[in-house]
């Protein structure tokens, strides 16, 4: 019997690199989008409902931003395996809204599968033990070329 790989621990520098980098994002500094943690696979974050997220004075997170979070949620998680680099697209995002999200948010993503080529993620959004929407986000990985770089659609 095969055992599982278990992936490497992560850089201990690897949170700061990825918060420095997504610091002067819109979502992040518009939304007041937090990362909170990553682990290998994981990324949590949070966010509070502001003026900039909900539906007018309903308060209810606009749909639109709970899908963006989806994805963004994912491409954390998957860019630990990429030592924070993100040589990756998202090919496929789908999302069930469950019901409205009217507090403050955490959304949690993890990698159910990856291949040399894809990688598949789900993404819980909660509010605090509410399940409010519930994603999934399939990755198309750039695949390396000879000579360190690489080739095929994704960011970095």
């Amino acid at each position: 019997m095969v055992k599982p790989q278990t992936p490497p621990p992560l850089a201990p520098d690897l949170l700061d690199r990825v918060r420095a980098r997504f610091q002067d994002f819109p979502p992040t500094r518009a939304w007041g989008l937090a990362l909170d943690a990553l682990a290998p696979g994981r990324a949590r974050l949070s966010l509070a409902p502001s003026v900039h997220t909900v539906n007018g004075p309903s308060g209810v997170f606009n749909g639109g931003v709970l899908a963006s979070l989806v994805d963004l949620g994912c491409a954390l998680a998957l860019c630990t395996r990429f030592d924070g680099r993100m040589p990756f697209a998202t090919s496929d995002l789908h999302i069930r809204y469950l019901e409205p999200a009217d507090a403050p948010l955490t959304v949690a993503a993890a990698v159910v599968r990856a291949s040399p080529r894809s990688a598949i993620l789900e993404c819980q959004l909660l509010c605090g033990d509410r399940l409010v929407a519930l994603g999934t986000a399939h990755f198309t990985i750039q695949q390396a070329v000879p000579g360190g770089g690489e080739a095929g659609a994704g960011q970095d």
